[in-house]
Formats: C-alpha cells, sequence, structure tokens
C-alpha cells in the first residue's frame, strides 16, 4: 500500500537490496498471493495446496501420483491427504493404469474442471493487479531472469526442463 493506505500502484524508490533478499522478496509476493487467492479459492472449498494439484491436472492431464507430487513440490503424504479430499468434494478421481495396476492415476473429473476454470479466472485477475504498470520489456527481462534461475538451483536438466515448460517427461 501506498503512504496514504489506498492500495494503488506506485514504485517505491530505494537503494538496490542486498543479494540474500532475492529469494525474501519472492517470498513476501508469494505470500500475499496466496492470502488474496485462498479468499476467493475457499468459496470453491479449495485451498491453495488443492488449488495446485486441480491446475497441475489440469496442465499435464492424466498423471501418477509421483508426478502430481513432483510439479506440486509436495510430499506425497501430505498429497494422499489432500487427494483423499479432492474426491470426496468430485473435483478428481483415481483411476488404475492399465498397464501397471500398482499405479494410480488422477485425472480431474467435470466438476474439478469446472472449479479450475472458475479459480483460474481469479489468478488471472491477480496477475493482472500485480502487473499494473510493468512494462512489456521488463516481464520479459523478469521470465529471462527466473528461467535461468531455475536452471542454475535444478541440476537435473530434464526436470528443470519439464518445470519450465510444465509438461512432462522433458528432454
Amino acid at each position: 500500500m501506498n503512504s496514504e493506505g489506498t492500495g494503488k500502484s506506485e514504485a517505491i524508490e530505494m537503494s538496490p537490496l542486498p543479494p540474500e533478499y532475492f529469494f525474501y522478496l519472492q517470498y513476501h509476493l508469494v505470500k500475499q498471493r496466496e492470502l488474496e487467492l485462498s479468499k476467493v479459492l475457499a468459496d470453491l472449498e479449495l485451498t491453495i495446496a488443492k488449488w495446485r494439484i486441480l491446475s497441475t491436472l489440469a496442465r499435464l492431464g492424466r498423471s501418477s501420483m509421483g508426478e502430481v507430487a513432483d510439479f506440486c513440490a509436495i510430499d506425497r503424504t501430505t498429497l494422499t491427504r489432500t487427494m483423499d479430499q479432492l474426491v470426496a468434494v468430485g473435483y478428481v478421481e483415481r483411476l488404475s493404469d492399465a498397464r501397471d495396476r500398482r499405479q494410480t492415476l488422477l485425472d480431474l473429473t467435470r466438476a474439478g474442471r469446472s472449479a479450475y476454470d472458475t479459480a483460474v479466472a481469479a489468478v488471472v485477475g491477480f496477475n493482472e493487479k500485480a502487473l499494473v504498470g510493468v512494462e512489456t520489456a521488463d516481464l520479459e527481462a523478469l521470465d529471462r531472469v527466473l528461467r535461468k534461475v531455475v536452471t542454475n538451483v535444478i541440476d537435473d536438466r530434464k526436470w528443470a526442463t519439464s518445470i519450465l515448460r510444465f509438461e512432462k517427461d522433458c528432454s
């Protein structure tokens, strides 16, 4: 918020932050986003964790528990508990893999797709609010920087590519 408390977008001029603040700023941005989106998602019986799962399944399609856990950066125990809740409200279904019956696959139901479509509109709205006044060239530069940082911190090139493309099994 600006000094008048209106919440209008104004750049705050200051000296460059020390290098250790790079992820600190990102953390606060993500935290604020989660606080705002949580209010909208609650009407859909979704939490941020549930939203991430729906979003991942919407993007990747039918996926294994391991794939969803990896893309959502969530441990399998938490994923199982959250998945039980999504199945209970009818947003996700569990399926057996025809090739390997030990493998459980997850997929969005029609209701899950509808919840995703409603939630993604809120996400897009937040993104638009967050990016007011940000020039296209700055967004492109930020995109390049974040992609470079991801490739720097994820040693596995194939996994980094999968994360950057939000696709399974990238080579």
